[in-house]
């Protein structure tokens, strides 16, 4: 096939000039959008005029429209339920005495499943949570997800065990 007939047209769509002029297309552009804006504004000022006689006298006057909501308040109980969540992941990443050895043992099954409660509950509330709940859930649950990235990292990585249980192993680090 041949491609002889074509033409290639480049047009330059920046709006400002190498000086930091705006350029005299991009000004001709918004003049006759502002301007298209006006005509229509009074086309439907003169149509809304025109029928606002007529229609006075057989509709009764519009309804106002609601305030916007108000910002959702802040439920206590649901910042404890974050704390106790959260303070329950804190034990299982800083690990249990053992009775018998005394040494601490972090249960990283645990953690995950609480951190994976967070996300969960997280997703599920989105939209509807306060900005002090929302912002609660948001930084417990990246620094407990960071915490235990830390330390399954430094657990696999010491050879205590192929890792966590149904988690693929943390990549290994780049050399060269």
């Amino acid at each position: 096939m041949s491609e002889t007939g074509k033409t290639i047209k480049v047009v330059d769509r920046r709006l400002f000039t190498a000086e930091g002029e705006i350029r005299d297309e991009v000004k001709a552009e918004l003049a006759a959008e502002a301007e298209a804006e006006a005509k229509a504004e009074a086309r439907a000022e003169a149509q809304a005029g025109g029928q606002a006689g007529r229609q006075a006298e057989t509709q009764p006057e519009p309804v106002e429209e609601p305030a916007p909501e108000p910002p959702t308040p802040t439920d206590p109980a649901f910042l404890r339920l974050l704390d106790m969540l959260g303070q329950t992941a804190s034990l299982y990443l800083e690990g249990m005495p053992d009775p018998a050895t005394g040494r601490r043992t972090p249960d990283l099954a645990g953690a995950r499943h609480i951190i994976d409660s967070l996300a969960s509950l997280k997703a599920k509330t989105l939209g509807r949570l306060s900005f002090e709940e929302a912002d609660a859930i948001d930084g417990m649950l990246g620094e407990l997800q960071l915490v235990f990235t830390r330390l399954a990292a430094a657990m696999s990585g010491k050879g205590r065990g192929p890792g966590i249980p149904g988690m693929p192993p943390p990549p290994s680090p780049r050399r060269g």
